[in-house]
């Protein structure tokens, strides 16, 4: 029974509502919400006190292979509710990432090491049926409204904030800033359409752009023995300004006119050696240096993206074309050379021989990418490629899974009353998530640390009230001070969780950075009437970071 209530009121089966591909554009027509989108697998849950059935898009049971989400059966009330959303595995950074949760949409029953290694949680989007009553015909925000006031929230469920369209603006900025590949607009006034692919629900990828440097070229097709018709570009970055350069990726020139633009360039730029870096990351892989005929790197340009693999490519490049005159250094900046060396190998799509098109279509991230490409877990799926040990969540230089969901559902519970106080706890975050993602390089500014920190107990005051006081006091001229990224967040980390959140009356937190009369730093993070940790942190190194 197909969206229909089957024996106590429950419906046996809602096919989920699908997005179509949109534009930020299209939220200036008519009255719509803004959110992020999540990079999960699409999952519709079937809630009743003590029960929970969990079907994928294509209505496969995956009710095991998520055990987690059996605290749902504990958070409902009356007769039931049907909830769309999004499992979602999370990365050290605190991002939402498909490597580790491919570990888990693998099997069809988890064993308790791997839900250690790789926990779980549930992006809660809509709300389909409750208390025996179907919502699909009621307006999306009516829906939403109803979901906000069920009080279902917390670690492994995630509520997320959801925006009106008039700050699509700064929820793109937040997601770039947080890492995420896409938003999604929402008509506040669209019905639930189940089993169909609506404009009334855009996924609208984010794209930025940067300069690149062209370092060599592939051909067209390995049976030119000629080599003459260009195929696709290699593009690199350069670490630093006059340092080397780093392989990100390649890309398809497209039109004939943008062919014979770069034809004409290259010919007289042929080099012998590759301009690239020759080991670690940025490094050419060696299925793409087999066919590549290098260039002297003089030519820059423009490429479109969507964010950068944890391989530390572009994702989904598009080449805007030749960059005229001096570009000064700001373009160059947010480069992902910070990431350790291990990274390399980490959720890097497979290059393959030849150009990629532009025009290819690309898979909708958070929406079961898995189901819509006709891929499921369970016996018989393709096993995936070995991914990488996943570090069990503790009070390590990582953004442990319960911090994210609560600084999210936290939030969303701001945005209620206080919007502008939201939107700034949604900044925070971002910038935490980043410097949490820089961890393995050997240091950062002082600057990017302490931002992180302002962001980390902005969120906890939200969280804790009155229990929790804090002050972030810092000298000037500290501008060449570096510090090991969360080196100061994981002392006010263990401060906050481990002292003052343990004590019914909480507590004050002072963190003060004075100079050390060495080019330095001291840094102080007190608990007051508790303890006292202290930190010397340098000078900037002569390595650049």
């Amino acid at each position: 029974m197909r969206g229909r209530a089957a024996g106590g009121g429950m419906p046996e089966v809602v096919p989920p509502m699908l997005p179509a591909q949109g534009d930020l554009r299209d939220g200036d027509r008519g009255e719509w919400a803004v959110e992020f989108a999540w990079a999960g697998f699409r999952c519709v849950a079937y809630v009743e006190p003590g029960h929970v059935r969990l079907l994928s898009s294509t209505a496969r049971s995956v009710t095991n292979s998520f055990p987690e989400l059996a605290v749902l059966g504990e958070r409902v009330e009356g007769a039931g509710m049907v909830l769309d959303g999004v499992v979602v595995a999370l990365d050290d950074a605190g991002r939402p990432s498909r490597r580790p949760l491919m570990r888990r949409t693998s099997t069809v029953t988890p064993s308790d090491a791997l839900r250690a290694r790789v926990p779980v949680g549930f992006v809660v989007t809509d709300l389909l049926w409750l208390d025996g009553r179907p919502l699909l015909r009621r307006p999306y925000h009516e829906r939403r409204a109803l979901l906000a006031d069920l009080g279902i929230e917390g670690p492994p469920v995630l509520v997320p904030p959801s925006h009106p369209a008039s700050e699509a603006a700064f929820v793109m900025e937040a997601a770039e800033r947080y890492g995420l590949d896409g938003l999604h607009l929402k008509r506040v006034d669209a019905a639930y359409k189940s089993g169909r692919r609506t404009r009334d629900w855009l996924r609208v990828p984010l794209r930025r752009t940067r300069p690149v440097v062209v370092g060599g070229w592939m051909p067209a097709d390995r049976s030119d023995r000629g080599r003459t018709r260009i195929g696709a570009l290699l593009l690199g970055i350069p670490e630093r300004p006059d340092g080397p350069l780093r392989y990100v990726g390649r890309v398809g020139v497209g039109s004939n006119e943008a062919r014979r633009e770069i034809g004409g360039l290259i010919r007289t730029l042929h080099a012998q050696v590759p301009p690239f870096v020759r080991d670690g990351p940025g490094a050419v892989p060696a299925a793409v240096a087999a066919d590549a005929r290098w260039l002297v790197p003089t030519i820059v340009g423009e490429a479109e993206y969507q964010g950068w693999t944890r391989g530390a490519h572009l994702r989904l490049p598009v080449w805007g074309g030749i960059v005229p005159g001096e570009i000064g250094p700001a373009p160059w900046d947010g480069t992902p050379w910070h990431r350790p060396e291990d990274a390399a190998a980490v959720d890097e799509e497979p290059e393959v021989w030849g150009p990629v098109s532009p025009a290819e279509p690309e898979a909708e991230p958070g929406v079961d990418t898995w189901a819509e490409a006709g891929v499921e877990p369970g016996p018989g799926a393709e096993p995936p490629p070995p991914a990488p040990e996943v570090r069990p969540s503790s009070l390590n230089r990582s953004l442990e899974q319960h911090f994210v969901y609560n600084a999210f559902n936290t939030i969303a519970s701001v945005m209620r009353t206080d919007a502008p106080r939201a939107r700034n706890l949604l900044l925070g975050l971002a910038d935490l998530s980043r410097t949490a993602d820089r961890v393995g390089t050997p240091a950062i500014p002082l600057a990017d640390e302490l931002a992180a920190v302002a962001g980390y107990l902005g969120i906890e005051k939200a969280r804790f009230g009155h229990r929790l006081e804090h002050s972030l006091e810092v000298a000037d001229g500290l501008g060449e001070v570096v510090v090991a990224p969360l080196q100061i967040l994981v002392a006010v980390r263990d401060a906050v969780q481990l002292g003052i959140e343990t004590r019914e009356r909480g507590g004050t937190l002072r963190v003060t950075v004075r100079p050390d009369g060495a080019g330095g730093a001291l840094v102080e993070v007190v608990d007051e009437g508790h303890g006292t940790v202290r930190l010397a942190l340098s000078a900037r190194a002569s390595t650049p970071v």
